[in-house]
């Protein structure tokens, strides 16, 4: 009898563990499965050149908080949502958005960003230590004397470029002609608020 009894527990609490797995799994990974973890990963590649040339395409803002005055991780994730979305609201303002706005990197070390239909060339230098890319528009007339440092992730189909905070917003208000709007203002007083936030752009690979 005792046999029987500790034989259904032990069933039973093997039915309770397994659908307890199942629902944590389902409630880490979402809707998507496993599958699209497992994809994110595997996407990522070494930060190299080879890796990095090519033309890429603006598929949204990024945001990363960094350094020693590091905020709690959940105050970390909602402050960085927060810029983000003003950010965001910022670029489609100016008229950063997906079709108008993209970056190419080739072979021989030149690279354009490419806005509204014009091209604004340049030379990179890439730091294998840092992984980072030196962009250097050099005597451009509209962003002469500009030279942008960007943390790099790459991905199969993905580019990941973060930014010094006043240097991207800088680059920005003399690409898309829009200093002193009040947006930018606003986004500015915003990001005067956090230590070590880098933003910057993700692109899409175009095809």
């Amino acid at each position: 009898m005792k046999k029987s009894v500790f034989a259904i527990l032990a069933v039973t609490l093997s039915c309770c563990w397994s659908q307890l797995q199942a629902q944590s799994l389902k409630d880490l990974f979402g809707n998507g499965g496993v599958e699209d973890v497992v994809e994110s990963v595997v996407d990522q590649l070494d930060v190299i050149p080879k890796n990095i040339e090519g033309n890429w395409e603006f598929a949204g803002s990024a945001v990363k908080l960094s350094g020693d005055n590091m905020l709690m991780n959940a105050a970390s994730e909602l402050a960085a949502g927060k810029v983000e979305a003003t950010l965001d609201e910022y670029l489609q303002k100016v008229g950063i958005r997906e079709g108008l706005f993209s970056y190419t990197f080739n072979e021989d070390g030149t690279f354009s960003t490419s806005f509204n239909r014009t091209s604004f060339p340049g030379q990179y230098t890439f730091s294998q230590q840092e992984k980072t890319l030196e962009l250097d528009y050099g005597r451009n007339e509209k962003l002469k004397g500009i030279a942008l440092k960007t943390n790099v992730s790459v991905g199969t189909s993905s580019l990941q470029l973060l930014f010094n905070a006043d240097k991207l917003l800088e680059f920005i208000s003399k690409v898309t002609s829009s200093a002193g709007d009040s947006k930018l203002g606003a986004l500015t007083s915003l990001l005067d608020q956090y230590d070590g936030m880098q933003i910057g752009f993700e692109l899409k690979r175009m095809k």
